[in-house]
């Protein structure tokens, strides 16, 4: 199962297993460190909204953003570590997919 079935079923009300996050965890860990060809993989395309609206990030991010969100919320990282949507941002700002002002 992908990792945007995952969500899909999440944004209907299926939980997520933690076997499933960790293997979630490790689908984004693949998609941070090959973010410069991820276009081609799907998951710098704009989710839809309602995976937007579940993953509680704005409406017409990308899906490796919804992603991180998620794992986030199931499996969060310790206080001293950066959260996974704050490492997605700012790969994404450095690679210039988005603008910080």
């Amino acid at each position: 199962m992908n990792y945007q079935l995952i969500l899909e079923c999440y944004a209907v009300g299926t939980e997520i297993t933690t076997q499933e996050a960790k293997l979630l965890d490790l689908e984004l860990q693949s998609q941070i460190e090959s973010i410069t060809v991820c276009s081609r993989q799907g998951c710098l395309k704009i989710a839809p909204d309602h995976i937007c609206m579940t993953s509680l990030v704005c409406k017409g991010s990308f899906w490796i953003t919804c992603l991180a969100a998620v794992l986030d919320k199931l499996l969060p990282v310790p206080p001293v570590n950066k959260a996974r949507g704050a490492i997605v941002f700012d790969e994404l700002v450095s690679l210039g997919y988005l603008v910080a002002d």
